[in-house]
């Protein structure tokens, strides 16, 4: 190697390092706006191809996205935040501790405190997400704008960028064509086959909670929102016991309703959208869909639900795009 190629090698790595320490303060918000513009790029393109106007489309996409989905956003967080505060105070959960009161009598054990364990913990890890997404006001209110000054710029940029990079990698034409088919079909397959379904799986139920008066409803529906990607298990996790709860409290007209709403809706409705969101796309291991969430939340906060799932599914297809390219025709 050339001395000049390792000088501009030694450079170029000092100036990277000092950019992911520029951009770590916001690294959650710059990531959040890569992944929202990937998912809404139809509706940017939906508003371009009507008004041919790429700052208008980009405008308007970025006005759409912040009415529908971030001031409603930010109104639940606190709403949660005020709920797991007050939620386990030497821990007595009213949706689930009449059941383990119960158990408790009838067996022996001590089901209650082993309860009070386990949610005390599940408290301590939403409550050191919760500083991550909510911060200081003015942090948010920076971060934010952060988000949507890159969301524009990659509504009306971002094929641009994307074409660059392919040019600038240095693969044959058909290799960079299947690494991004590989890239763009697991992308889909994770954000609207995996998570889009669990989230709307897990807002049905939460609804569903708060329709039928479970007490801290927004708390389990965040819960039943994670426990939505554990195959086979999943939502019933939380709302059958709350249906026992409100029928062991006396409650028993509004546990049935919770019970029917659940079984015939929130259980049935990733049969239905599922298969829409992943018709022609590549399925992902539920293993790393859940992994990634779990591992996700704990290091990146509630960006984490997309971002793990994400990384994990793109490492397995490089590893799979590394056999079929490379290993096989060594």
């Amino acid at each position: 190697m050339r001395q000049e190629q390792i000088f501009f090698a030694v450079l170029f790595a000092v100036i990277a390092i000092f950019a992911v320490i520029i951009l770590q303060p916001f690294l959650s918000y710059i990531v959040l706006a890569g992944i929202l513009t990937y998912a809404l790029f139809p509706l940017y393109q939906f508003f371009y191809n009507r008004l041919h106007k790429p700052d208008l489309a980009s405008a308007l996409s970025i006005l759409v996205t912040l009415l529908v989905m971030v001031l409603p956003t930010i109104f639940l967080v606190t709403q949660l935040v005020q709920q797991v505060s007050g939620a386990i105070t030497g821990f007595r959960f009213e949706s689930i501790g009449r059941i383990t009161d119960y158990l408790d009598r009838i067996s022996g054990y001590r089901f209650q405190e082993m309860l009070d364990a386990g949610i005390e913990q599940i408290r301590k890890s939403m409550l050191g997400i919760a500083p991550n997404v909510l911060g200081s006001v003015g942090q948010l209110f920076l971060g934010l704008f952060i988000m949507f000054f890159v969301m524009y710029y990659g509504f009306r940029d971002g094929e641009k960028f994307v074409q660059r990079i392919r040019q600038l990698m240095p693969l044959e034409p058909s290799l960079k064509e299947s690494l991004f088919y590989e890239l763009r079909t697991i992308t889909q397959a994770v954000l609207y086959g995996q998570i889009m379904t669990a989230m709307v799986q897990g807002a049905l139920g939460t609804i569903g909670l708060l329709i039928f008066g479970v007490p801290k409803w927004l708390f389990w529906g965040v819960i039943m929102m994670v426990t939505a990607f554990i195959p086979f298990l999943g939502t019933p996790i939380v709302w059958i016991p709350a249906v026992a709860s409100l029928i062991l409290g006396g409650n028993t007209a509004r546990g049935i309703g919770l019970l029917i709403y659940s079984a015939t809706l929130v259980m049935n409705i990733d049969n239905f959208l599922r298969p829409k969101l992943m018709s022609g796309r590549t399925r992902v291991h539920p293993v790393l869909i859940l992994i990634g969430v779990l591992g996700g939340l704990k290091v990146f906060g509630f960006v984490g639900m997309l971002v793990g799932p994400l990384i994990l599914a793109l490492l397995v297809a490089f590893v799979r795009f590394y056999e079929e390219a490379y290993a096989q025709s060594s």
